[in-house]
């Protein structure tokens, strides 16, 4: 009777297994190959940006799923990481900042790459995955081995990498924040990880791993060889207009402290056009320098006949502003601030297909993990991205929830004064900035229709032609609130 019962729940579980993957989709034991860019817009060859040299991203989309509506939770480095990196959402961490390390807020939440290891796989990284800087620290229990060292003697150290970069002249103490390097472009950080992580593929190609590669371009400074400068023609570069929309509260926008500590950037008021065209220059070299190193990582898969068995993940972890409504840097609710680049390569789905579906970076944890066939955490807030890897067309979400702080600290502690709850539904984009201690006390609202681009005109928050647009998607933020506001993160003893 035992017998007979145990070999009914393998049966039952061999056929649900079966179901889920369909024929001829067995799951095995697939690497991840987990690849993050910092400060990426979805501005790329693959994305309709033709002005911009990016072959091997456009490689990439060509053997992936392509989502053309992914969203980060925060647009600001450390929240968006950590979010991705635990499967939660800000609120349940209480995280809105660059310097509380999550393990304080939520010191026994199973990471993404911890979940992996735990399940018998190698997990390494190198360059940039959590954000390490500002008093934040690495994950230890995440990786099986700690980040290599990387250095040599003719180029700067700085933490676990390099970068000649970091080096280059400053003038009266402030460093430029653009700049075409002289120097061999095989010193530049992301290139010495891109060259470690090369190497450590073929040295992993036997082992079931998990290796995530962060590359820090293009954040600022945007320093380049000049060789990716010369791709751009600077006289065709076009300036964003810098005019806000109409009706946009005074909260939605901010200064952009993140540029103006750099050389020839004014303390406050917009930027010339001089100065614009000479950033979006940069930031584009450093895009076409981190497209680059994508294309060695691609080839290494290819060399090491790790194609057929290796998950492949590219994602930013937000989007910037180049001059849009005369802002620069991330730091809002603005579709040009969550909105971001993401790619999903999985070998057994058909290849370069996208996707219009709503997907957020929080969906990340749950879709790898079922790639991988790994169980799911409790604890996960992010839905699987599965169907639509197997049709573009399916659906899995209504909306997209991001949010940024406002207030007394300017969001980086618990005092903020206000939080802005920003959805992405359709064309609609709407958000609300509610009082952080009482959210009853509704500061501002913004709706913004964004079918002709992710550059938005008027706030029709306060246009009565769109009364009931503004009341559904008011009643679809209660929702999704509902849902994740504020879950208790568990503390330390």
């Amino acid at each position: 009777m035992v017998r007979s019962s145990l070999l009914w729940i393998i049966i039952s579980v061999t056929i649900c297994t079966q179901c889920r993957y369909g024929e001829n989709e067995m799951p095995s034991r697939p690497n991840v190959l987990f690849i993050a860019v910092d400060d990426l817009r979805p501005e790329l060859g693959c994305y309709g940006a033709t002005h911009v040299s990016t072959p091997n991203f456009d490689r990439l989309a060509e053997m992936s799923t392509l989502f053309t509506q992914a969203y980060c939770q925060q647009a600001v480095c450390a929240p968006s990481r950590n979010s991705i990196m635990t499967g939660l959402r800000p609120d349940a961490m209480g995280i809105y900042n660059l310097y509380t390390f999550f393990r304080k807020q939520v010191p026994g939440v199973t990471t993404l790459p911890q979940h992996f290891k735990n399940n018998g796989y190698f997990t390494e990284r190198i360059g940039k995955i959590y954000h390490t800087g500002h008093g934040n620290l690495d994950d230890s229990l995440s990786w099986s081995q700690p980040a290599a060292k990387l250095w040599r003697p003719e180029i700067v150290t700085r933490g676990d990498t390099v970068g000649l970069e970091r080096d280059f002249p400053a003038i009266n103490e402030k460093k430029l924040p653009f700049y075409r390097s002289s120097q061999p472009e095989k010193n530049m950080s992301d290139v010495v990880s891109t060259d470690y992580a090369v190497k450590r593929l073929g040295q992993l190609k036997d082992t079931a791993f998990f290796f995530a590669v962060g590359f820090s371009k293009p954040h600022l400074p945007f320093v380049a060889p000049a060789k990716y400068w010369d791709l751009y023609n600077p006289g065709k570069i076009e300036i964003p207009s810098r005019t806000v929309p109409e009706g946009m509260p005074g909260v939605a926008l901010h200064q952009f402290g993140e540029l103006r500590k750099y050389h020839g950037i004014p303390e406050d008021g917009p930027l010339d056009d001089e100065t614009s065209r000479n950033l979006i220059h940069g930031y584009y070299a450093a895009v076409s320098l981190v497209d680059a190193q994508i294309g060695k990582l691609l080839q290494a898969i290819e060399d090491n006949d790790l194609l057929d068995n290796t998950i492949i993940v590219l994602w930013g972890d937000h989007g910037w502003k180049l001059g849009d409504y005369g802002g620069w840097c991330k730091h809002t609710n603005f579709e040009v601030d969550t909105r971001v680049p993401l790619f999903i390569m999985n070998p057994k789905d058909r290849a370069g297909q996208k996707s219009n579906s709503i997907a957020e970076l929080v969906d990340l944890y749950p879709t790898i993990c079922d790639l991988a066939n790994l169980p799911l955490p409790d604890h996960l807030e992010g839905q699987s991205l599965i169907p639509i890897l197997k049709d573009p067309t399916a659906k899995v979400k209504e909306v997209a929830l991001s949010q940024y702080p406002r207030g007394k600290s300017l969001g980086y502690d618990r005092k903020n004064e206000w939080m802005g709850y920003s959805l992405k539904s359709g064309n609609l984009r709407f958000t609300r900035w509610q009082k952080y201690e009482n959210p009853n006390e509704v500061l501002a609202m913004e709706l913004y229709d964004h079918s002709s681009g992710p550059v938005a005109i008027k706030n029709l928050a306060i246009d009565s032609n769109y009364t009931r647009d503004l009341e559904r998607m008011n009643n679809l933020l209660n929702q999704e609130l509902s849902k994740y506001h504020r879950h208790k993160p568990e503390k330390s003893d």
